[in-house]
């Protein structure tokens, strides 16, 4: 799964490179920085946005799937608690809490992880190094 994420990455990235003629300019350190800045992708406000709700921060970094598989098995974990609950099916009740749990650990890693491999695929394609 991480490789096909990397290599989705890897894919946007370098369409950026297609879609940028002054990359060779004597101005092109600060083309890149700005085509950088403009396409660089928060890790932080990823988090944030997945804790606020289920995919939310995997949107933002416009990886789709991984934010519809975010989505769908916490609500799916979350239905089925309920309906244990309701129904007091013990069984029924910690599937739901293991699914939902999982899908929102899930959620919470892959957004920022997301992001920072996004970031790493922008500044590679652009030729941009990493500042300490």
């Amino acid at each position: 799964m991480r490789a096909l994420i990397a290599l989705l990455l890897v894919a946007c990235a370098s369409s950026v490179r297609a879609q940028v003629p002054a990359l060779d300019a004597p101005y092109a350190p600060l083309v890149r920085e700005h085509y950088y800045a403009r396409l660089a992708k928060s890790p932080w406000k990823a988090l944030g946005l997945e804790l606020l709700a289920p995919g939310a921060g995997n949107l933002y970094t416009g990886v789709h799937v991984p934010a519809a598989v975010t989505l769908a098995l916490s609500l799916a974990g979350a239905a089925l608690w309920v309906g244990g609950a309701v129904r007091d099916r013990s069984a029924l009740t910690w599937t739901g809490v293991g699914l939902f749990a999982g899908a929102r650990t899930y959620g919470i890693v892959s957004a920022p992880v997301g992001a920072a491999l996004l970031n790493a695929a922008f500044r590679e394609q652009l030729g941009i190094t990493p500042r300490e």
